[in-house]
């Protein structure tokens, strides 16, 4: 009987560790596309990001983690490539519409002006 108990702790102990190993490898990709405006970055360099991430902050109420997770992920799609595909189009929807922001200079989209501020935000952790 020990040995039934051992095998079925064990096994349970093996699948928690592999649901747990796959929600952060999972959270990370979400993390890294929601804080990385990829044409943005093509000209900028990290700090610049993070720079331009803190003076959005300033400009608007968009100043926690969570609210700015919810704005980035409205309607998009769980998986990395998904979700990447999701911002490009909402940051070229943005300049389409004109749902633009001036900040220190820059011509940006409220999509790539909140990854900027996400960035910011998780650096500062």
């Amino acid at each position: 009987m020990k040995r039934r108990n051992f095998l079925l702790v064990s096994f349970f102990a093996l699948v928690l560790g592999l649901i747990s190993l796959w929600y952060l490898k999972f959270k990370s990709a979400t993390t890294k596309a929601l804080g990385y405006p990829e044409e943005l970055s093509e000209i900028c360099d990290r700090k610049t990001l993070i720079h331009i991430g803190n003076t959005y902050r300033k400009l608007t109420n968009e100043n926690t983690k969570n609210h700015l997770e919810e704005l980035l992920l409205q309607d998009a799609g769980m998986m990395e490539t998904k979700l990447k595909m999701n911002l490009r189009t909402k940051t070229t929807d943005d300049f389409r519409t004109g749902n633009t922001i001036l900040v220190d200079g820059w011509l940006l989209s409220k999509t790539e002006a909140r990854q900027c501020a996400y960035l910011s935000m998780s650096e500062a952790n």
